[in-house]
């Protein structure tokens, strides 16, 4: 029972979200319009607990509340890490290497394991990988 609500509020999430960014309305408290800024997972249970609060989702589904996501002014910057030799294992993500400096060079373990959406990034940021034998 526990799981289907779960899933039912990551939906209901989603939908509003996507509606959120669909419609781009202008932020405010005027007009049943919220900013919202999900920036951590502090903001997304704020998010949530509004929701999840009496009468929240029934006016979401209702059109009465609508949801925006508030325009960010300064985003925190990516940690550089220097350009000397990093050595990285297990599974490598564009998390990973998102604050790397450009054009530096990765040396793999033999294990490692490189998605595909880190990659992207690493083509985008020139970097290189060298794999450990």
């Amino acid at each position: 029972m526990a799981l289907d609500a779960s899933v039912d509020l990551r939906a209901l999430v989603r939908e509003v979200l996507r509606e959120s960014m669909a419609s781009r309305a202008t932020v405010g408290q005027a007009g049943g319009v919220h900013a919202v800024s999900v920036t951590c997972d502090a903001d997304l249970q704020a998010l949530i607990a509004r929701l999840a609060a009496p009468g929240g989702i029934e006016a979401v589904r209702a059109g009465a509340v609508k949801y925006t996501l508030a325009a960010t002014v300064a985003t925190v910057p990516p940690r550089q890490i220097p350009a000397v030799a990093i050595r990285l294992e297990g599974v490598i993500s564009e998390r990973k290497i998102q604050g790397t400096k450009p054009g530096s060079t990765i040396t793999l373990a033999a294990s490692a394991v490189v998605t595909p959406m880190a990659k992207d990034v690493a083509r985008r940021l020139g970097l290189k990988f060298e794999r450990m034998e």
